[in-house]
Parts: C-alpha cells; structure tokens; sequence
C-alpha cells in the first residue's frame, strides 16, 4: 500500500529530495567552480568557500540518507538551516537585494520543516 500524495511521508519524501541534491550539486559547484570564488569574495568570506561546499555536500548526503535513517536526516537538516541562517545574516550584512535572499531563506524554511518530519519519524 503506497502512502497518500498529502502525507507526511511523502512531503518529507519530496522535501528531502530537493533539499538534498539541491545541495550536494550546489556544495560541489562551491568546491568546483572558478566563479564561486568570486561570490565569496563578495561576501567578504573567501576562505570559507571549501569549508562551506564540504559542509553542503555532506549535509544534502545526509538528508538523502535520513529517508532511512531519519536521525541522521533530522541532524542533516538542521545543519543545513543553521546554514541557511548564517548564508542570510551574511547577505544581509553585505546589503544584498531582498530577492538574492529567497532561495536561502526558502531552503532554511524547508530544512527546519524536515527536521520535524524527520524526528516525527
């Protein structure tokens, strides 16, 4: 018997497949390419761009694996908000356009909702 399209099950099931390979393929841009460097200058935080993309791919695995292992998926989603946050306080810092700071603040609203459905099981 499959789970109905509104269940929990299935908006953690579609919320952490976002969020996790979202994730790992933006982590591994971070860690790749050339024009990432120049972001996170802007952001006045250039030596932590590798720190943050390592962090970014392990978080998404994490959030993958959590549909197995949710504690693992809670832990990886609440990593991933904090993320989020801090991506938000430094835009803000910097003076960004509000509209750069939707998909960040999108993806810390989201991780936060996984974290509760991952610990709600």
């Amino acid at each position: 018997m499959s789970a109905p399209v509104g269940s929990p099950y299935m908006v953690r099931l579609v919320l952490a497949l976002i969020s996790g390979f979202s994730f790992v393929k933006y982590g591994l841009e971070l860690l790749l390419q050339v024009r990432m460097k120049d972001e996170f200058a802007r952001y006045g935080v250039p030596a932590f761009r590798s720190f943050v993309g390592v962090l970014e791919v392990l978080g998404g695995l994490a959030v993958l694996l959590g549909l197995a292992f949710s504690p693992l998926g809670a832990f990886g989603a609440a990593g991933l908000a904090l993320l989020m946050i801090l991506g938000l306080t430094v835009r803000i810092r910097i003076h960004d356009a509000p509209r750069l700071m939707i998909p960040a603040a999108t993806f810390a609203a989201m991780n936060m909702a996984l974290v509760i459905l991952f610990l709600r099981g």
